[in-house]
């Protein structure tokens, strides 16, 4: 997509530039019939403009290359988002300088801070009265299993 769009501009702007300063459209066979015409009757690159014609045709190719990469890199969204951030930058410089500010306070929430100490020790007693629930379970069940048994034999 980007080389689409930069071949056609570079193309209007290019043949724009050429036929403006020597009259010379490049994509016409006509104007290349009239420059072969001349070479081959002995016509030679006297003056600067004759220089400048032939420099600049030179130089189409890689100029066309060079803009090719230099747009392929380029971030066209914010390209294409310029206008709208300029209108937001001037509607902030236009109604943001004299506003009053606003500070809104205790957007936390409103219970009591948390200390990490404090929740690692609840984990841990938590932990330990699980234990000594699990061992008195144990102790109740070890104490069933022995009566049974002692019942059986």
């Amino acid at each position: 997509m980007v080389g689409i769009i930069w071949t056609y501009v570079f193309l209007y702007a290019s043949l724009f530039f050429t036929s403006t300063i020597w009259n010379f459209n490049y994509l016409s066979l006509i104007d290349w019939e009239i420059i072969s015409a001349y070479w081959n009757q002995g016509g030679s690159i006297k003056e600067a403009t004759d220089y400048g014609l032939f420099l600049t045709l030179i130089l189409l190719i890689p100029f066309w290359i060079l803009g090719w990469r230099f747009f392929y890199h380029r971030d066209f969204i914010a390209l294409i988002l310029a206008p709208i951030n300029w209108y937001n930058q001037k509607q902030i410089k236009k109604y943001g300088q004299n506003a009053s500010r606003i500070v809104i306070k205790n957007m936390g929430s409103t219970g009591k801070k948390i200390n990490p100490e404090e929740v690692i020790e609840a984990k841990l007693k938590d932990f330990k009265s699980n234990m000594e629930h699990q061992e008195k379970n144990s102790d109740i069940l070890r104490e069933k299993l022995k009566e049974k048994f002692d019942k059986k034999n």
